[in-house]
């Protein structure tokens, strides 16, 4: 991973110190070529930072009807609390803008990915990772949030507990269908 010293202190133009660049963040951060970039990106209105997938972590993209349907409920509390539980505190993203989850799992998980349902992202895409603190839908603007946020460096999703979702969610979302 990248050189990381340096986060922990930046401010931001308004002269207020944003939330620590340390920890999980930091470990995010460090995926990125240049990790003070991610620092920049997360103190954007935005609050999100593109970083490149394949080197500390790759994405599963999750329709969010196979979610719910896993779940039972397209309620956030309903579906963070399950999702927390059901991956063992895994990171999750969700993406309202494109109806999408993103389960944050190790490197080398798209070589053996087999659900055509929910595509493992790897090397060559970058996926907009919200900073440590958006853990909550921003209203209308519809931006990612933390729908299971990373509670610690390298603590990911198994794919083994992601695949099993993937599978029931897709069963139960065509149950739902017909």
């Amino acid at each position: 991973m990248a050189d990381t010293k340096g986060l922990r202190s930046k401010r931001t133009n308004s002269s207020r110190i944003r939330p620590v660049c340390g920890t999980a963040e930091e470990w995010l951060a460090s995926a990125h070529p240049s990790p003070s970039v991610v620092c920049e990106e997360w103190d954007s209105i935005a609050q999100l930072a593109l970083i490149p997938l394949g080197r500390g972590f790759e994405a599963v993209r999750i329709p969010e009807d196979v979610v719910h349907a896993f779940v039972g409920s397209d309620d956030p509390a309903t579906v963070n609390a399950h999702l927390a539980e059901s991956l063992n505190g895994g990171p999750v993203i969700r993406d309202p803008g494109f109806h999408r989850y993103y389960a944050l799992v190790p490197p080398g998980t798209a070589e053996a990915w087999r659900a055509s349902v929910a595509e493992c992202i790897t090397a060559g895409t970058c996926l907009g990772v919200p900073r440590a603190d958006r853990v909550e839908s921003n209203g209308g603007t519809r931006t990612s949030y933390w729908s299971v946020p990373m509670s610690r460096p390298n603590g990911l999703c198994t794919a083994a507990d992601v695949l099993t979702l993937v599978k029931v969610g897709h069963g139960l979302a065509r149950e739902d269908e017909s």
